[in-house]
């Protein structure tokens, strides 16, 4: 597994630049802080995700290294979150919270 995600790391991205990802017609991007414990929890199963699913783009977006212009132009009151975004617009939300569940949401 460790050696699928090393392949993988050139599509899991870790940012705090939301610009990064405007450009992609389809990603995964999930909003997240490192005190945060939920997010700890989903942490794996996101990075699992990543690793089954290679045909998108995974980003990680730490909320405390963006300005709160971007928080709120995300709609982020609460985190853990993960979207499917397209041009940098939401359009779902994903609630699963393991790899499977995860990857079945995005395909819906």
């Amino acid at each position: 597994m460790e050696d699928q995600l090393q392949r993988r790391k050139s599509l899991l991205k870790i940012t705090d630049d939301v610009n990064e990802f405007q450009d992609e017609d389809k990603c995964i991007v999930y909003f997240t802080a490192e005190w945060c414990g939920p997010c700890k929890q989903l942490k794996p199963q996101y990075g699992k995700a990543a690793v089954m699913d290679p045909e998108l783009n995974y980003y990680l977006v730490d909320v405390d290294k963006i300005n709160s212009t971007e928080l709120a132009f995300y709609n982020i009151k609460s985190i853990p979150q993960v979207f499917v975004m397209s041009k940098g617009e939401i359009i779902k939300k994903i609630e699963s919270k393991t790899a499977e569940k995860i990857l079945e949401e995005i395909k819906l």
